[in-house]
């Protein structure tokens, strides 16, 4: 009596090891509802884009079933009964809300995008990255990029849905200067080109309302708005 030949088939999210545990493994082919368990399982590769991988190892053990009364596959090549599929691990992204100042653009870089909950020291990089908004407001989240290899590969880890729950954007105000020039007039107020506004962005301009001066008069040093608003 020769024993019966089973398949091995192993599934497994990247882990950047070629060990196979547990329900990774799933051994079909034995007679009736026999069982069969294993140990000493691994892949021939680790990692997600190399293709055809297999088991280059496994020992049968007894379950339900006596381990002797069946055989593995070859464990030289991958087949039709012998494959291991390995998924990428999904990072996280921005986990602590990355912020960037307002400037006009949605592009994102450097240290505006954290990449977090990959294997052991490994490190990604990332590009073409933008925010669903240029401007300040609650919601803003990345809504494009791609995964670039650093000291890990991209190809082994993937995105999550890229929305506001999973790739939260914070863009902070960007601050301006104001500047007031008026002729005495008795009052602390401060309208039309009396004010000036600087830097902003490019060529855009803001106006203002309620702008007023801590003093009215001339002689007293260090004056400084005590009141105004920015408007569109």
């Amino acid at each position: 009596i020769t024993p019966k030949s089973v398949s091995i088939a192993g599934v497994k999210t990247y882990d950047a090891t070629t060990g196979l545990s547990g329900n990774q493994v799933t051994i079909t082919g034995m007679v009736g509802s026999e069982t069969l368990d294993f140990s000493g399982a691994t892949a021939n590769d680790a990692n997600v884009a190399t293709a055809n991988k297999y088991f280059n190892a496994i020992t049968l053990v007894d379950g339900t079933g006596l381990a002797s009364n069946y055989a593995l596959p070859s464990l030289t090549a991958a087949s039709a009964n012998n494959t291991v599929t390995i998924n990428p691990l999904t990072v996280t992204l921005n986990s602590s809300t990355a912020t960037k100042v307002y400037d006009g653009n949605t592009s994102l870089t450097g240290n505006q995008i954290t990449i977090s909950g990959l294997i052991g020291s490994q490190t990604l990089t990332y590009t073409g990255a933008t925010a669903n908004s240029a401007n300040v407001g609650a919601g803003n989240y990345i809504n494009a990029m791609a995964l670039a290899d650093g000291t890990g590969l991209a190809s082994n880890y993937a995105l999550p849905t890229l929305d506001a729950s999973n790739a939260a954007v914070s863009i902070t105000p960007k601050s301006v200067s104001i500047a007031g020039v008026k002729t005495y007039d008795a009052t602390t107020g401060l309208s039309g080109n009396q004010v000036i506004i600087t830097g902003l962005v490019g060529i855009q301009t803001l106006n203002f309302s309620a702008a007023a001066a801590n003093d009215a008069n001339v002689a007293t040093a260090n004056k400084y708005f005590s009141a105004i608003t920015l408007a569109n």
